[in-house]
């Protein structure tokens, strides 16, 4: 596969007074990482500094990202990763951030394909010939009301907010992340981003400023000035990765 190209932005947007969010890029060894504190940014900070060791090790130089294998082993990186966020809020409670954690999204790049896993309300969109695809399902209260039927799509789309997120590092329970492998074409684009930006701008939004910015620089730069537009209501990050166009024949 032609080598990555990617660029990352994260803004403490209109509202907060620090910037909760933190991430990750090793596009030598092809891994992302997005992470979203939640109301404090020690979480987020411990999964950027724990989990790529976690998956490099649990994962190596594995080339087939496709297998249950290769899905299982990012997966118990995040655990793992989850396990000791929560260990941290224990022995800083009482007083403490216990019950708080960080959303997660992660990229893994090999060859032709990308797995991808996540936590919470922190999202991937893959965009290939200009058509922006939202791949991921946020684990949020509203959420899993639609998926339970006690809410319409319609009138969660009514609703500010979506209730906080139902997985997240550092819960109580197990943090399972869902995973997904995409294949990866040359021209192709994956934007990973934090909350901050999908609760200003909806899809048709991102997907427009996305398409109409040729590089990962620029279209981070546009997301974040938009997503400040819109109202800037909490830290925004987006991280964008490329895989290169052909060359033209000679």
């Amino acid at each position: 596969m032609t080598p990555l190209s990617h660029a990352c932005l994260s803004d403490v947007g209109r509202t907060h007074e620090a910037n909760q969010d933190r991430w990750f890029a090793d596009p030598a060894y092809g891994l992302f990482i997005v992470a979203d504190g939640m109301a404090v940014e020690e979480p987020a900070q411990i999964v950027v500094d724990l989990l790529p060791d976690a998956i490099c090790r649990r994962l190596g130089e594995t080339p087939d990202l496709s297998t249950e294998l290769s899905a299982a082993a990012v997966c118990a990186a995040i655990a793992e990763v989850s396990e000791k966020v929560h260990g941290v809020a224990l022995d800083r409670s009482p007083g403490g951030w216990l019950g708080l954690g960080a959303t997660i999204v992660v990229a893994v790049v090999r060859q032709a394909g990308a797995l991808l896993a996540h936590l919470g309300d922190s999202r991937v969109y893959f965009m290939r010939d200009g058509q922006l695809q939202l791949i991921t399902r946020d684990h949020s209260l509203v959420a899993e009301f639609v998926r339970l039927g006690k809410l319409t799509r319609e009138q969660a789309d009514q609703l500010k907010g979506n209730g906080g997120p139902t997985r997240f590092a550092g819960m109580t329970d197990e943090a399972v992340a869902d995973t997904r492998v995409v294949e990866l074409r040359p021209g192709d684009r994956l934007l990973l981003c934090s909350d901050g930006l999908s609760s200003m701008l909806d899809d048709s939004a991102i997907a427009s400023i996305v398409a109409a910015h040729p590089t990962p620089a620029s279209a981070c730069r546009a997301l974040v000035d938009e997503a400040n537009n819109a109202g800037g209501e909490d830290n925004i990050t987006v991280l964008i990765i490329d895989v290169p166009p052909l060359p033209l024949a000679a």
